[in-house]
């Protein structure tokens, strides 16, 4: 006997899950629009979908400021690595490596907002994979 258990759907839409991480890395709908090659409206859209899937409010808006919210900060650590699972489970399935960016900087450059900066150069979900080397300062 086969017995199937019918649970709600709960899965995430990966672009609504893009467009919320790229709105964090650059700190503004329009911009995250302009780098995903859409519209304002289709990112608010998406990010607000994927707010009443989850039930919860990822994003504090107001007109000259957007910021993740306490749970939205959480949730971000999460968001990039389904994004970077996702992009690894496509490249798993190319012929070809995945594309890299290989950047070289010196030691005094990079400090520690280099995470950050990297960030919002929005590779996530690219599958670009990023190379950094850095190298002491002369």
């Amino acid at each position: 006997m086969l017995v199937v258990v019918h649970e709600p759907d709960s899965s995430l839409d990966l672009d609504g899950v893009r467009a919320f991480v790229r709105v964090v890395d650059l700190a503004s709908f329009t911009r995250a629009a302009e780098s995903l090659g859409t519209t304002q409206a289709a990112i608010s859209l998406r990010v607000k979908r994927l707010e009443e899937r989850l039930a919860v409010r990822l994003l504090d808006r107001t007109p000259r400021h957007v910021a993740p919210t306490v749970r939205g900060a959480r949730f971000l650590a999460s968001a990039r690595t389904l994004l970077e699972a996702h992009a690894r489970a496509l490249a798993d399935l190319a012929d070809a490596p995945p594309p890299r960016l290989t950047l070289g900087i010196s030691e005094h450059v990079a400090g520690p907002a280099l995470p950050d900066r990297l960030a919002r150069l929005g590779l996530d979900g690219t599958g670009v994979v990023p190379e950094v080397t850095i190298l002491p300062s002369r």
